[in-house]
């Protein structure tokens, strides 16, 4: 027997989705009172069967949904509409709340606000005060989690880290607990794909902000809901605000990465055998990077394109490969990440690249992945960053730095943390650098690996001009780039 075909619609990604039938599709939210659907799916005729307690129903429905379904799909006599917007009756009246569940994959953007409004009106978490306090989505071992939580405390905030499973798990039960002021995720950690968390936190009227420290479409592209839109976000690459306000961000501005000079000062033990040394300590390629880039592809002729840029001085960054490979769109499809799959190879060989031209002196702290890139290196193993880095730093005659091509216009956390450690930094060259004094970015940036010996030279032949350099590039992070400074901005961001 051949199984009835199912309807089909577009959600709001633009993909086709099928409309599963069935009380099983149909999630009971709780509540007492009249049954209010929260939409009615394929079969509306035969809810009161699903459903037979009660002689009248209240529905909602999505407005995108209703424009596709068919025409005859009809809604039963006693089922009486309720428009989203009639905030009075819906809101203040006592529902039984029966959710198709399918709505929350179809159109999330229009269904988890009205839902988080009627889960929240169930409870008093309205009415618990709201304390200065924030929470960090992470473990203590999280990217940026620890500079960040030790500069809200110095902001007069109690922070919380909370780990984005239960974020996104017992937000409610967090929630009674306590109301805090703010929501610091970093790349949408502790945030889910559909935006309930964020409508949730957005209804108990906590302040959510986004800090998307790595390329924002490759974090976004994971979430198929157009929630994100709503979310104010901060982003370490400035190159990037345009692209996602033509996509819809509804706001966006750029907060850089800083230093956290409690971990990275000059008043640290000496690490042995480095002060003739230039070092470069850092990964050959970024954890699980097979997986998230599974089915992209970097051909030989990629290759030989990547390399021809560079040979013309030209690095092939994330906006380089957009333009070679026509992308036409950012989001919701993933192709993105295939044109930053190139980038990111793109970037391999740029950092080879330098690392070969950095001379007989130089020292990687990094994987075994180095040791087929460049064999005749003098590995060593990584080394922890929060304890070992900043001896490193502070030790060696110079480090080297080169940005992630996936960020055309951003920095590293070495663009910071070298020269708060009282050492010395050679960097590539990117516009993300124009937040620094131009005269101290031309003495200590390149923009090819070909000028490296020449520059390296330079420095390592006379350390007096080094250790000049390297107090005024201290004065300047301390006075303006410190995780501290960051936290006046991201506070006026919200404010």
């Amino acid at each position: 027997m051949q199984r009835p075909q199912r309807i089909r619609i577009k959600n709001e990604s633009g993909k086709f989705q099928s409309l599963p039938d069935g009380k099983e599709y149909f999630q009971d939210l709780g509540g007492n009172g009249d049954i209010l659907f929260l939409g009615v799916g394929p079969t509306p005729d035969l809810l009161p069967k699903l459903f037979p307690e009660e002689s009248c129903y209240y529905y909602i429905e999505c407005p995108d949904y209703e424009k596709q379904i068919p025409t005859s799909h009809d809604i039963p006599a006693k089922f009486i509409k309720i428009q989203p917007g009639n905030t009075d009756f819906l809101y203040n009246k006592n529902f039984r709340l029966i959710l198709y569940k399918p709505n929350k994959r179809l159109f999330p953007s229009f269904w988890e606000p009205i839902i988080s409004k009627l889960t929240l009106n169930k409870t008093g978490i309205n009415s618990n005060i709201q304390s200065k306090s924030v929470w960090i989505p992470g473990d203590d071992k999280s990217l940026l989690v620890p500079e960040i939580s030790r500069a809200f405390a110095r902001a007069d905030f109690t922070y919380r880290v909370i780990a984005p499973d239960a974020m996104r798990r017992d937000l409610l039960s967090l929630l009674e607990q306590e109301r805090p002021e703010i929501v610091f995720s970093i790349n949408f950690n502790g945030l889910d794909n559909s935006g309930e968390t964020f409508f949730l936190l957005r209804e108990a009227r906590v302040k959510v902000v986004v800090w998307m420290v790595d390329n924002p479409f490759h974090i976004i592209s994971g979430i198929k809901s157009a929630y994100w839109k709503e979310v104010p976000m901060l982003i370490t690459d400035d190159w990037f605000i345009k692209p996602l306000q033509n996509l819809g961000a509804a706001k966006v501005e750029h907060l850089p990465l800083a230093a956290d000079p409690d971990i990275f000062n000059p008043d640290v033990r000496s690490y042995p055998g480095l002060k003739e040394r230039i070092v470069f300590a850092g990964r050959s390629s970024f954890p699980k990077k097979i997986n998230f880039f599974a089915g992209c592809d970097f051909s030989q002729e990629d290759e030989r394109a990547a390399i021809s840029a560079i040979n013309q001085g030209v690095k092939p960054d994330f906006e380089w490969w957009t333009k070679r490979d026509k992308l036409a769109s950012f989001w919701p499809e993933k192709n993105v990440r295939a044109t930053g799959f190139k980038a990111e190879q793109a970037g391999k060989i740029w950092r080879t690249e330098a690392l070969k031209n950095a001379g007989s002196k130089l020292t990687v702290f990094g994987d075994e992945g180095w040791r087929e890139l460049l064999p005749e290196i003098d590995l060593r193993k990584p080394i922890d960053y929060y304890t070992i880095l900043p001896t490193i730093y502070s030790s060696s005659a110079i480090a080297l730095n080169m940005t992630s091509p996936l960020l055309p216009n951003g920095l590293t956390q070495r663009n910071f943390d070298v020269w708060a450690s009282g050492g010395f930094l050679l960097t590539d060259q990117t516009p993300g650098l124009s937040i620094f004094p131009e005269d101290l970015v031309s003495e200590c940036s390149f923009s090819t690996p070909a000028e490296l010996p020449e520059l390296c030279n330079k420095f390592l032949t006379n350390p007096q001009q080094r250790i000049a350099l390297s107090k005024k590039w201290r004065e300047v992070i301390l006075k303006d780039h410190t995780y501290q400074n960051r936290i006046i901005n991201i506070l006026n961001f919200l404010n």
